[in-house]
């Protein structure tokens, strides 16, 4: 199976991650990484802490790469996931 099979990423997500104005060093770029691999395979993995955000969020789900760092999706059919946003927590 391809990587991230389950995963579609945003233009906002993937420069947020990686681009040249990333505000993530490369031991945080690792642990979304990570995080997306469990994402993938099961967004039940306690690490994540996958939940449904709130008020003008509402619709959209947040998940854990670590204590500071947080992924933002929406679900799509069939079990998919559209990934919107990586962010310092509170950020």
């Amino acid at each position: 199976s391809q990587p991230f099979a389950n995963l579609v990423f945003t233009d906002t997500f993937l420069t947020d991650l990686g681009g040249p104005r990333s505000a993530f060093n490369a031991a945080e770029r690792k642990k979304f990484i990570k995080a997306l691999q469990l994402l993938d395979a099961d967004e039940r993995h306690p690490s994540l802490g996958v939940h449904q955000l709130t008020g003008d969020r509402r619709g959209q789900w947040a998940a854990r790469a670590d204590a500071e760092l947080r992924l933002t999706f929406e679900r799509l059919p069939g079990g998919r996931k559209l990934l919107l946003s990586c962010t310092h927590h509170y950020a």
